[in-house]
Formats: structure tokens, C-alpha cells, sequence
């Protein structure tokens, strides 16, 4: 269970309290009665103070005051209740406020268009006349459904709940005022002096259940985050940002949401409402919403070794009424680069693209913009490689400015997902100052219009200052362009590699598990938006998991997916940056097995290959472009003859050697395979090719235990006779 420390001075108790380290009060009152989901009523009872003392609550978020209502005796708790309490002595505050959330999945199933005090409408278009209708309430075309209601309620229990308590007023005051006016109404919308951004309102915020038995609470601050998705007419579910300041509560969260050996220390979070990616999108293709195509983007990146932003998908609840499906994600900034590489915040640059006032705006969030302009400058000039190794660090004077293997990495992710909505925005670099070791880094956002057309080809794609005008020049480079060949190689022909149709599908379906019962919820809480609530610019449907979210699942995996990487494999020979010479295979006793990573004396080692095939055994490459865009061949490369067999080659004694190889036809260089074995060369070891067949009698392993079984015996050593004897099956 994830309950502990979280916050500097401060600390989570068991039943929803929050221990404040302001100076002049004590510690608040208790419930009996932890937050959660609950099925069974209760009789809740509030402890805590002293003589003198008197403890008031709320149930509609408000701050509790002395004119809120008198806690006198326990009382009974039957449906969803946000409750909030704080104790008073001698009509003064004596403590922080308790903020407890109690969630009854039928009256989530309940939930009304016209909760008590809330308005019944939100804030002004921003791109046409009137005001967005407020919409609250779960589709009683779907919830009077037993078989539907029944799968909502079990969704409400699959992944944690996000709980945000604040005064109605917050969210949802419609007085224009920066100190009062509610943050729904004014959202900040990107357009010129629409107001609303910045603005921040105090909110209390609980984590809790889920398969890891969340259990957190902690005070904060709130505000709207976004650009396009701020346009009331565009999107009604708006996403969020927590900021930990000690105005509020603690200046930093320390909490575990994405688990063991993650980061665990934020001074703000982003509560994603996955706006391109959902039912409620404006656009007509919002049918083929999956809501997780952003956190794929994210999370391949992290699985090939780059930095990115986690994420974990939550259902999210604003004073009690249920707001839909949400991910809560790291923010990417400067705290986050400290906490991740280490250092200082202010030691880095973050660089991205912000829309604000009607327009695309690069800028540096953190830092400054002047190492990020002098890499582009050394990007544009990078075919000549004096500024190719200058901008990369190789040059052996100048500090690196771009990291190339992860902007390589970055570059092939956005282009096989057929990125639509970038790069002219949502994306993030980052790069620290102070410890040079590095140049900028990519690192993927906002990927929401991802995955739509097999044949979508991203490659032309370009964007002045942008991702795509470094590539432009880069590209240019026979050095860079090689690197960029074996990479996708690796990434999109290899077996294994991520981008090929088993590994990306295997996340895919790793985060569809996780939302899978979530999404009848979110269907309930807004699937009718664009029928029934506001059109927009066409009239949608009622979305459902059954009928439009397994229809584009189902088309993803039968169609896209298959394809996919075959089409942008093609795609990139077509612009000449993939070559069609296919590389050599390795060969280990005739066989073509790549789960091998052990060679023995007695095995034997070809490659398969066209025409003309070079090799190294030292990890060198076997050709170079550092001098000649054809490319010519190093001076440890070995040019292979059909049969040899390598390990001849491979040096005497025992150990790592790495093996390189690349293929020469009339069509040009193919691109270099690596693959690094541990050659056995065990002095008085016997080496013996074993067969079910030949199996001594009597043959044990080397902890003494007997094998009487042959299938039992995988290559390794075994003690036959009193002697080590290595089979190599």
C-alpha cells in the first residue's frame, strides 16, 4: 500500500488527515472512517481537540467556519459525501482542515445535469458566440442499462481515484476577478486576452484504491493547463495542474504514483484529460479515440532507454462528482530535470513551443534560449562534418549540443506513429548547462493524433526552429545518416525491435488492460457530448467501449499495426534514407537463431550475405563516412568468404567480443548489424555436442544432483565420470 511520507513536513495519517507545519495551529480532526469507494453505509464519527473545542464541517468543499455546521454526534453516510472539517477554540481556528472523500459508485451512477449551487453554464466560446452549457451528469440512457451500470462500477474500482475538494467557487465562480473567478469559467483559452491563465485556486487532492492501494492527501494548488484544449467550445474536460507551494500546503510532493525505484519527488503534476484523444474531441474522427495513444508515445520512448514523462491512468472526481477518464503525468521542466539527472533546477534549459495569444510561440519555460540557437546554427551547416562533430561533441574541443542517439530515437518514434499534430508544437528539449556531458534532449508530448492511416507519411514534414528543421539539415550528413540507418534497423527490422508489430502491440495492450472496464465510465460521463451537450461542427454519436471503442481497437491490430512497419520502412527508402540493400545474417551451426549470446570452440559462425560482406571483430564499424559520403572501408574491416567460419578468428582467450557487419551490393551499403558474444574457451573443459540420444547414465549437475531426466540437460557444464564436461546443446 502506498501509504507514507509525502511532503516535506508534512505527513498523510491514516484517516485523511493532513498535519500542517503552519505555525499557531494543532493537529486536525480525525474520521473513523478512511477515504474510498463504499458500497455498505456507515456512521461516521469525528475525533480530536480538547476543552473548549468544537469541531464544524462542510459537505459541499467549502472551507469549514464557525457558522459551517456543528459536529454534535456520529451520522449516518449512504451515498457520496465530501467531507471536510477543522476545529475551532473560542471562535478561532485551531487547526487544518480534514478533507475526506467517500465515493458510492450508484450515486456516481446517479449523478444529475443540476447539482445543487453549480451553474448551467460554463465559460464564453473563444471562436464563435456563446457560452459552453455545463454538463454533469452520467448518460441515464447508459446507466439505466444493469449490464452497463454493472461494468461502469467495476471500472470505478479498477484504477485509483483522484479526488479534488475545493470550494464550488474555484472552479465554477463566473465574476471575471484573477483572485475569485472560477478557473472552468476562465480557462485561459489561447487566445488574446482571454482571461483565466495563470490563475490558481487551493484544493485539496486524494489518491486512493487501485491495484496498488493508493493512499494519499495532500494540499495544493490548482489551475488549468493546456493550450487549444483551454477553448471551452473545443473541449469541456479540461486537464489540470497540481503545484506544490508552501502557500498552499508542502513545496514538494513526495509520493510514489508510478512505483518502486521511480521518481517519486514533484513540485507539480499534470492532470491529463487526453483531449485529441477522447470522445469529447471536436474534431470527426474522435470515433477512433483509444485515450492512450499519448502514454504510448511516452512510455516506448522510455523503453528504449530515453527519458520521457510517466504517467498512470486515474479516474478523476471534482467535489465529489465524477469527471472521466485522466492520466496523471510528470510535467516537464526544470524540477523535473533535477530530479531525474541530477544538479539544480536552475541548471537547465527547457525548451518548447508554447500557444498563447492567438499564436505558436518558441520559448525557453526554463533557462534560455542561447545554446539552443547556436545548435541550430551548427544543425544548418552540419553537412560539412567540421560542424557535424562540433554539434555533437566529437570534435574534441566544443561541448555537445545535441544528443544525437536520443534525437535519432525521437525523430523515428513521431514518424512511425504518423504523428499529425507536430511538430510545430508538443514537443519538449531539454539540456543541462552546468554538467555539458549531454546535448539537448527530446523528449515525446502531446502525441494524441497518432496511429490513424497506415500509409500517413510524416517524412515532408517541416517547421522552422523546430525538430524537423534540425532533421532537415542532419539528414544532409553521410555520418549522422548512417547512424540514423542502423537505428531503425534495430528499432523497425530486428527482431525484437520496438517498433515492429509484437513489442508495439504488447504495449499498446499493456495500457488498453489498464483501462479497459475504466472506459465505461468515461462513455457514461461523456460519450453523449457531441450529440446531445454541444456538436460543435458535426453531430456525433453516443460513444461506447462495445461499439466504437472495440471497432478502432479491432482495426488497429488486424490492420494498422500488421503494416505498418513495412509501409514506413518503405517509406523511408523512398526519401533515400533507408537503403535497399538488405544486411548479412549470422549463422550459428547453419542455423539463424538470435537468442544465442554464447559462442563455443566447436560451434561455427557464417554469414549470409549478397555480394561483397565486411566484418569487424574489435567493435570498430567496418565502414566509414566520416570522408566520403559512398562510404569506404575501415582498416580492421575483413572482407568475409562464403563458408569461413568466424570464431577462427575471434581471439584466443575467453570473453565479450562484439561482431559488426554490413553487406555491399550494386544498390549500395546495407545497414551495419552488431551483435556482441561471450566466447567459452574453458581450459579442461570437454566440448561436446549433446543429443538425447548420447546422454551418459549417470550425469550430474554441479550442485550434485542427479539427472535422470534428458530433456532436463540445456547447454552448460555437468560432471560426467568425475569430469567437467561442457554440453553444448
Amino acid at each position: 500500500m502506498y501509504k507514507r511520507l509525502v511532503a516535506v513536513g508534512a505527513l498523510v495519517l491514516a484517516q485523511c488527515t493532513f498535519l500542517s507545519v503552519f505555525q499557531g495551529v494543532s493537529a486536525q480532526p480525525v474520521f473513523n472512517k478512511p477515504h474510498g469507494l463504499y458500497q455498505s453505509p456507515f456512521f461516521l464519527n469525528i475525533t480530536g481537540g480538547g476543552p473548549g473545542s468544537k469541531i464544524y464541517y462542510t459537505t459541499d468543499g467549502s472551507v469549514p467556519t464557525k457558522n459551517s455546521t456543528l459536529f454534535q454526534k456520529a451520522f449516518l453516510i449512504n451515498s457520496t459525501t465530501i467531507l471536510r472539517a477543522a476545529e475551532y477554540r473560542a471562535d478561532t481556528l485551531y487547526s487544518t482542515v480534514t478533507t475526506c472523500s467517500y465515493i458510492y459508485p450508484n450515486s456516481v451512477l446517479s449523478q444529475p445535469n443540476n447539482p445543487k449551487g453549480y451553474p448551467t453554464q460554463w465559460g464564453n466560446y473563444t471562436g464563435m458566440n456563446g457560452k459552453a452549457p455545463a454538463d454533469y451528469e452520467m448518460d441515464p440512457e447508459l446507466t439505466s442499462d444493469p449490464v452497463f451500470a454493472q461494468k461502469i462500477v467495476e471500472g470505478l474500482y479498477s484504477l485509483p481515484v483522484l479526488s479534488l475538494v475545493t470550494d464550488k467557487g474555484n472552479f465554477f465562480n463566473t465574476v471575471e476577478d484573477e483572485k475569485t473567478g472560477g478557473i472552468y469559467i476562465f480557462t485561459g483559452a489561447p487566445v488574446s486576452n482571454y482571461p483565466g491563465r495563470g490563475w490558481e485556486r487551493p484544493v485539496s487532492v486524494e489518491l486512493f484504491g487501485g491495484e496498488k492501494a493508493h493512499d494519499l492527501q495532500v494540499d495544493c494548488a490548482v489551475t488549468i493547463h493546456g493550450g487549444t484544449s483551454r477553448n471551452p467550445e473545443k473541449n469541456p474536460k479540461h486537464s489540470l495542474r497540481l503545484k506544490f507551494k508552501s502557500d498552499y500546503g508542502p513545496s514538494k510532493l513526495i509520493y510514489p504514483f508510478y512505483g518502486d525505484g521511480e521518481v517519486e519527488k514533484f513540485n507539480s503534476i499534470i492532470i491529463r484529460g487526453m483531449f485529441n484523444d477522447s470522445w469529447i474531441y471536436q474534431g470527426t474522427w474522435r470515433g477512433e479515440s483509444q485515450y492512450i495513444k499519448e502514454m504510448w508515445a511516452r512510455l516506448i520512448q522510455r523503453k528504449m532507454g530515453r527519458p520521457s514523462s510517466n504517467g498512470i491512468y486515474v479516474h478523476l472526481f471534482i467535489n465529489g462528482m465524477y469527471w472521466g477518464l485522466y492520466s496523471i503525468s510528470e510535467r516537464i521542466n526544470d524540477d523535473f530535470c533535477k530530479t531525474h539527472f541530477g544538479g539544480d533546477s536552475g541548471d537547465y534549459d527547457v525548451v518548447k513551443v508554447t500557444e498563447d495569444n492567438g499564436g505558436q510561440r518558441l520559448e525557453a519555460s526554463d533557462g534560455t534560449l542561447e545554446k539552443w540557437n547556436e545548435m541550430l546554427s551548427l544543425a544548418e551547416k552540419s553537412e560539412d562534418n567540421r560542424y557535424y562533430f562540433q554539434l555533437t561533441g566529437k570534435d574534441g574541443v566544443n561541448e555537445p549540443l545535441l544528443d544525437v542517439d536520443n534525437f535519432i530515437d525521437y525523430m523515428l518514434i513521431n514518424q512511425y506513429c504518423g504523428n499529425e499534430d507536430w511538430d510545430y508544437h508538443n514537443w519538449t528539449a531539454i539540456r543541462n548547462r552546468k554538467r555539458a556531458d549531454k546535448g539537448f534532449q527530446f523528449l515525446c508530448w502531446d502525441a494524441e493524433i497518432i496511429f490513424r492511416h497506415t500509409d500517413q507519411n510524416v517524412l515532408d514534414i517541416y517547421n522552422n526552429k523546430c525538430t524537423t528543421h534540425i532533421f532537415r539539415y542532419l539528414i544532409q550528413n553521410a555520418v549522422f545518416r548512417r547512424r540514423y540507418i542502423d537505428r531503425a534497423y534495430q528499432l523497425l527490422v530486428a527482431e525484437g525491435g520496438l517498433l515492429t508489430e509484437k513489442p508495439v502491440v504488447e504495449l499498446w495492450d499493456s495500457l488498453y488492460n489498464d483501462i479497459s472496464l475504466a472506459l465505461y465510465a468515461e462513455s457514461a460521463r461523456w460519450g453523449d457530448y457531441r450529440r446531445d451537450v454541444h456538436q460543435y461542427s458535426s453531430k456525433g454519436e453516443l460513444y461506447t467501449p462495445d461499439e466504437h471503442y472495440m471497432t478502432q481497437r479491432n482495426k488497429l491490430l488486424t490492420e494498422y499495426f500488421p503494416k505498418r512497419t513495412a509501409i514506413f520502412l518503405q517509406q523511408l527508402v523512398d526519401k533515400g534514407w533507408y537503403p535497399k540493400t538488405q544486411p548479412p545474417t549470422f549463422l550459428i551451426n547453419g542455423e539463424q537463431n538470435n537468442s544465442v549470446d554464447t559462442l563455443f570452440a566447436d560451434d561455427v559462425l557464417t554469414l549470409n550475405g549478397r555480394t561483397f560482406v565486411y566484418y569487424t571483430t574489435d567493435g570498430l564499424d567496418p565502414v566509414s563516412w566520416v570522408n566520403s559520403s559512398g562510404g569506404v572501408r575501415t582498416t580492421s574491416s575483413i572482407l568475409y568468404n562464403d563458408g569461413d567460419n568466424i570464431i577462427e578468428s575471434l581471439p584466443d582467450k575467453e570473453g565479450w567480443v562484439t561482431l559488426k557487419v554490413i553487406a555491399q551490393t550494386l544498390q549500395g551499403w546495407s545497414p551495419t548489424v552488431e551483435r556482441s558474444f561471450y566466447l567459452q574457451r574453458a581450459d579442461g573443459i570437454a566440448h561436446i555436442r549433446h543429443t538425447e540420444s548420447d546422454t551418459p547414465k549417470y550425469i550430474y549437475d554441479l550442485s550434485g544432483r542427479r539427472i535422470t531426466d534428458p530433456s532436463q540437460i540445456s547447454r552448460g557444464v555437468y560432471i560426467v565420470d568425475g569430469k567437467k564436461v561442457f554440453y553444448n546443446r
